[in-house]
């Protein structure tokens, strides 16, 4: 008989009944999955699926509906921490073991379900519900019982209202649950669990053994499906709508006919390469490509044409419609590859909202557009971070960090790589000893997510193999037919930067661009080079501000800079271009990318002149590259006087030869072990997930913030305000809309120095009137007291 209640009077968060709640995610989780490719796990299949995440979305929250909670979920703000606190309170324990016996229930008669699967569905759902509102642990620590959960665990059934727990029951077995939720079955499920526990103890313990990177793919997705939907519909309410746009290659090609391109040979072969990658047929088994071209060969709109013709067949073919993930490395290239993509949509008529076209990085504004809504903060910051767009340009880390990381804000968008397309551009920027890690993630990306990726690069690492790549260009013929640079080696001696400075010659009619390796090296061949010119000469690195950065970056590509002097921020996808380019020592794929910086569009014969600097102690390229790959570098170019353009394929795969033959897969090996026992975090100081970091910190550094101008006044007034605010929830929300314009004007500095300015508001503050003290405004942030080089 259907209850008298309407609705159970048992809430999920204030004014939003738990029942509601409860069938909301279910249907938003649901809803999310039906986008993904009807192919993924095929082990399982979809429809396996999709009753494993309704089940794990139905019971996500069941623990609320404790007295303890309730009380805590409505008590006043003076006794509220101190509920929070109490085990009773807590609601993800009971949550899970209730979806680990409502999942066994699910697949009780499913013949297709082997044994194991059979024990490792319910114990992926426990560990989905149980971790929902934080981070993933070692899964082996989830099975291992405490006495006094036990108590805890019945103290919190006892305190149900049966009435009002019958009442969701029955609006849960209509939304699809195959178990009643009832006190008893509760009670009784958590006497039993310890029994579970055991067995799955023996069964967790054969994961290393079987070398599977699998069980880690489920659980992420199913943990994402489940957090993207809950965090929505507590914010937005609801799956926003993906934008209807008709995306295909031809938006590239009408963008193209209006970029007024001049006549000439170099944009002849341009317009070669791009013609050559969008006439090769698609082959959907293909799953890992390469546009592999010399750099300033136009690879980023190619990339984009190839990718959203990829995106049209996958549409008629499969089903489905893919999103397009551009990754690239570095903020600087995001803004620029963003700002094209965009200029490309709009060229083709299109209304560009962020449903359409999304950057998303640390810094991202938090600011989301659909048509002619435009969301909340909060609202806007959760489909910021779940990816809602058909087009994202993110960072490796973003990347990388969804696929390797036991943390919820990490994993929650990993539901989106399902049948995407990703184009890794710059993907020489990955680190070696991750090779073989992220050949194992993408291949088993590709086969159990049915993703696509792309690799865009002039310099192409060996993280597959190369019969395992299917290329979209004779890239032979293209380094075959380069002339615009020459590499000339100097490596015979090496030079302190005052012998450098005199040694050098600087002809009237060129350009020159310098890049040294290290912060302190390159201020200090700043300050000779104006000394020995007396010409303005401009400088970058990470220590002058980023709203500065952009500046003379533009200032480069806009041609407005004869003399300038950088670190490796310019390196990778910049688009500056200098008749001249000296570069410290570094490894040969670095060299590479420097040299992609001369005489990009072959207006004249462009040098690139490598040399060996150092201090009075070593070679600056010591401090911040590995020896191995520095020992591998220095022997290619050390046996040749000049190397020309079209040599440079043919070098660089001697190098990432020796590299792979020489450099250790131990850290990978060591965190693919962590992936196939599923050891998010570490207890006993073995590798885990967690450990995984992109990007190594090289020297321990502090954020500080710099009032350079009157912008940087208004926002830094703006922080402090917002600093008073008491509510913890409001304060985050009113910061993450000054956030983008906040790090403008922030920059890292070492944390090892004697200026450290002081700490305003619980951040290093130099104030305007400060500013000759800690700031200079040609070179950046002035260290005093450094030991280091940095």
């Amino acid at each position: 008989m259907e209850s008298a209640l309407y609705f159970s009077e048992l809430y999920s968060h204030p004014g939003k009944a738990l029942e509601e709640h409860l069938i909301n995610v279910a249907d938003i989780a649901i809803q999310n999955l039906n986008q993904a490719p009807d192919d993924i796990f095929k082990r399982h299949g979809k429809d396996v699926l999709s009753r494993l995440v309704k089940v794990c979305a139905l019971c996500h929250d069941i623990g609320k509906a404790t007295s303890y909670f309730q009380e805590y979920l409505f008590a006043p703000d003076s006794v509220k921490d101190k509920l929070k606190v109490k085990e009773e309170t807590h609601h993800g324990f009971l949550s899970a073991i209730a979806a680990y016996f409502a999942t066994k229930a699910e697949f009780e008669g499913v013949d297709a379900l082997k044994g194991e699967e059979r024990e490792l569905l319910p114990f992926i759902a426990f560990l989905v519900v149980r971790r929902h509102h934080g981070n993933f642990r070692d899964v082996l620590d989830e099975v291992i019982w405490k006495e006094r959960e036990r108590g805890v665990l019945l103290a919190q059934v006892e305190s149900i209202d049966e009435t009002k727990l019958s009442v969701i029951n029955e609006k849960l077995r209509r939304a699809g649950l195959n178990v009643d939720i009832t006190n008893a079955h509760l009670k009784e499920w958590v006497l039993a669990f310890p029994d579970e526990l055991r067995r799955l103890r023996m069964r967790l313990r054969k994961l290393e053994r079987m070398k599977d990177i699998e069980p880690y793919i489920l659980t992420n997705f199913l943990f994402s499906l489940l957090i993207d939907a809950d965090k929505s519909e507590v914010t937005v309410g609801k799956t926003v709508e993906r934008a209807n746009a008709d995306l295909d290659r031809h938006v590239v090609d009408n963008y193209k006919a209006t970029m007024g391109i001049r006549d000439s040979w170099f944009n002849s072969l341009r317009q070669k390469a791009y013609d050559e990658v969008l006439s090769t047929p698609v082959d959907l088994n293909a799953k890992v490509m390469s546009i592999n071209l010399p750099t300033g060969l136009g690879k980023t709109l190619t990339s984009l044409a190839f990718a959203l013709k990829l995106r049209k067949q996958i549409q008629s073919t499969k089903g489905f419609t893919p999103r397009i993930i551009y990754s690239l490395p570095f903020l600087s290239i995001i803004e620029q590859n963003a700002e094209q993509f965009e200029k490309v949509l709009v060229a083709n008529g299109f209304d560009v909202d962020t449903s359409l076209l999304l950057k998303h990085h640390h810094l991202s504004e938090v600011y989301y557009r659909k048509g002619q809504e435009e969301f909340e903060t909060d609202d806007a910051k959760i489909l910021i971070e779940g990816w809602n767009a058909e087009i994202v340009v993110t960072t490796f880390v973003q990347l990388f960090h969804t696929l390797l990381s036991n943390k919820n804000h990490d994993l929650r968008k990993f539901h989106r790589l399902s049948g995407s397309i990703i184009i890794l551009d710059e993907v020489q920027s990955i680190p070696t000893h991750y090779w073989l890690l992220i050949g194992e993630l993408f291949k088993k990306l590709t086969q159990e997510l049915d993703a696509y990726i792309i690799f865009v690069t002039a310099t192409e690492p060996l993280i597959f193999s190369r019969d395992e790549i299917t290329p979209l260009v004779n890239r032979e013929f293209y380094f075959n037919s380069m002339g615009r640079v020459t590499i000339t080696p100097q490596l015979k001696t090496s030079l302190t930067l005052e012998e450098f400075a005199e040694k050098l010659e600087i002809q009237d009619e060129k350009s020159y661009l310098f890049i040294l390796n290290t912060i302190k090296s390159a201020k200090a061949f700043y300050e000779l080079l104006k000394q020995k010119t007396g010409e303005e000469v401009v400088y970058l690195s990470t220590h002058v501000v980023p709203y500065e950065r952009l500046e003379r970056i533009k200032l480069m590509k806009d041609k407005k800079v004869r003399l300038a002097v950088t670190t490796q921020v310019v390196e990778a996808g910049v688009d500056i271009d200098f008749d001249v380019v000296y570069r410290d020592l570094a490894p040969l794929d670095s060299i590479n990318q420097a040299a992609g910086r001369c005489n990009r569009n072959w207006t004249s014969k462009g040098e690139v002149i490598v040399v060996s600097l150092r201090d009075e102690k070593r070679l600056y390229a010591s401090y911040i590259y590995d020896s191995v790959l520095l020992d591998i570098t220095r022997g290619i170019l050390s046996d040749r006087e000049t190397i020309e353009e079209k040599e440079f394929l043919r070098i660089i795969e001697e190098y990432y030869a020796q590299v792979q033959a020489r450099k250790s897969s131990d850290v990978s090996r060591e965190l693919l072990t962590a992936v196939y026992k599923m050891k998010y975090e570490s207890v006993d100081g073995s590798t885990c997930i967690a450990d995984f970091k992109l990007i190594e910190e090289d020297y321990p550094k502090i954020d500080v913030f710099v009032e350079l101008n009157d912008e940087a006044k208004q926002v830094w007034q703006r922080y402090v305000e917002i600093k008073e605010i008491n509510d913890l929830f409001e304060r985050r929300l009113q910061f993450s809309r000054i956030k983008s314009n906040f790090y403008k004007y922030t920059i890292s500095v070492p944390l090892k120095i004697d200026n450290l300015p002081p700490e305003v508001a619980g951040f290093r503050y130099v104030a305007n009137n400060n500013l000759d003290e800690y700031y200079d405004k040609n070179t950046g942030f002035i260290t005093q007291g450094v030991t280091a080089l940095w």
